[in-house]
């Protein structure tokens, strides 16, 4: 794991794993001396931006939240996703640069919002301190990204505002309400890509240094005592095929069927997992419904759902769609619920995990009855997001979400010059691989 690491990292992560130190941002982030793709000037902010999401999160945090204690086990009450996209991790790989921008816009998204006292903030800070699951982290993330969105367009911004009914909403921006969904990836796919990879990990150690490979398929979801006796089936098999040079078929309790060869693999052999089927459309309305229903006394209210690997995740037929036709989908999947809750001005949903290096043109998909909008975000983001607005429209509230998300590209360059850092993202990075052209700075 410590390979091409630098020398102090590799110190760092040695007792992080003997138990000696806990996972922090300092480790998280790793020494920017290891980082080459780092200026002088991105140097110093590795060190405000550790410094400031100490502060903000709790020295306790980051340990807690990539190392869970929860009772459930559950994929979702874990941070997987955090934990691989640190940037020391991420350099080994070849990404370090992008994940290190992408953690750089969190703090400084949240260290602007201090700054500038946007009321509410306290409160975020405390329920993400003592809410320490995923869930409620990718909650405080969108309530940020959306807060500092209205305050670089020079609006009024709270955060955990009152709603009129009582009880606080996620979001004001001047006139716009805006409520927040969180939607993840089915428990079940979770769960099924876990196993997967556990298996996948069982049969390499199999492997090991014997001339044998293994094709086929990995079996569905096993409980522990039917994974436990496939894994004795499988570990018998490979000493078998190693001895005598015969290939051994394993089957699972369904038939799925692996097979162990002598000799090495050739190109394109893989190994399967079970396709696990998810209405995802179904399951996002439910999730839309719900929040629907609980905003009735907020008032006029719109309803933003981050998409977190739910539709936009290949290999879901969705996520393969062209933006116009993903519109067009939505459009038609939440048409009906607008006409049945009057009070919701709109509905968003936004998906910013898809990386692309160098990052596609902007993208506009102005259809009847909805707007979609691709852009591409400092350094190698792809955010699409698509807006439903009801049929009766609000065009002030309409217009100034568009806005938003037509001009989010700039927002990074935008707030880091508001924290004394002027260049904005190619002003941190040694020597940009890839032309940095954000959409251009709005005024406020």
């Amino acid at each position: 794991m410590l390979t091409g690491m630098h020398p102090r990292d590799q110190e760092i992560w040695r007792a992080i794993d003997q138990g000696l130190r806990p996972i922090d941002w300092e480790a998280w982030f790793g020494c920017p001396e290891g980082a080459g793709y780092l200026s002088p000037t991105g140097h110093g902010v590795t060190a405000r931006a550790v410094a400031d999401l100490t502060a903000f999160f709790g020295s306790g945090w980051l340990a807690k939240a990539v190392l869970p204690s929860l009772p459930s086990g559950r994929a979702s009450d874990t941070f997987v996703g955090l934990g691989r996209a640190a940037p020391v991790l991420q350099i080994m790989n070849g990404a370090g640069m992008g994940a290190w921008v992408e953690a750089v816009r969190w703090w400084a998204t949240y260290a602007y919002l201090e700054e500038a006292g946007v009321p509410g903030l306290d409160s975020v800070r405390r329920d993400a301190r003592r809410d320490v699951t995923l869930s409620r982290f990718l909650h405080t993330q969108a309530q940020a990204r959306l807060a500092l969105m209205g305050v670089a367009h020079g609006l009024p911004v709270e955060l955990e505002p009152t709603k009129a009914g009582g009880g606080p909403g996620d979001v004001r921006i001047g006139p716009v309400f805006i409520e927040v969904v969180t939607f993840a990836e089915d428990q079940k796919l979770q769960d099924y890509e876990k196993f997967r990879q556990n298996c996948c990990g069982h049969l390499r150690a199999l492997e090991g240094n014997r001339d044998i490979y293994w094709e086929g398929n990995i079996p569905e979801l096993l409980n522990g005592y039917d994974f436990a006796t496939w894994k004795k089936r499988t570990e018998e098999a490979a000493r078998q095929c190693a001895a005598s040079g015969a290939t051994v078929d394993v089957f699972s309790s369904a038939g799925r069927r692996l097979t162990i060869h002598p000799g090495t693999a050739p190109q394109g052999t893989a190994l399967v997992g079970e396709a696990v089927e998810s209405d995802q459309g179904r399951r996002l309305l439910g999730k839309v419904r719900g929040k629907c229903a609980k905003t009735e006394g907020a008032g006029t209210a719109w309803i933003w759902v981050e998409d977190h690997s739910g539709l936009f995740h290949f290999p879901m037929p969705f996520a393969g769609m062209s933006l116009a036709a993903k519109t067009d989908a939505l459009a038609d999947l939440f048409g009906p619920l607008l006409g049945e809750y009057v009070h919701v001005a709109g509905i968003i949903v936004s998906n910013g995990a898809r990386r692309r290096l160098p990052l596609p043109p902007d993208e506009d998909a102005l259809r009847p009855a909805a707007q979609g909008f691709q852009r591409g975000l400092p350094l190698d983001r792809v955010r699409e997001t698509i807006v439903i607005p009801r049929r009766i429209l609000l065009p002030e509230q309409t217009n100034l979400i568009t806005r938003m998300c037509d001009t989010e590209a700039a927002a990074l360059d935008w707030v880091l010059g508001r924290l004394g850092i002027p260049g904005g993202v190619p002003s941190l990075l040694a020597g940009l691989s890839t032309p940095h052209q954000p959409s251009p700075l709005w005024t406020p």
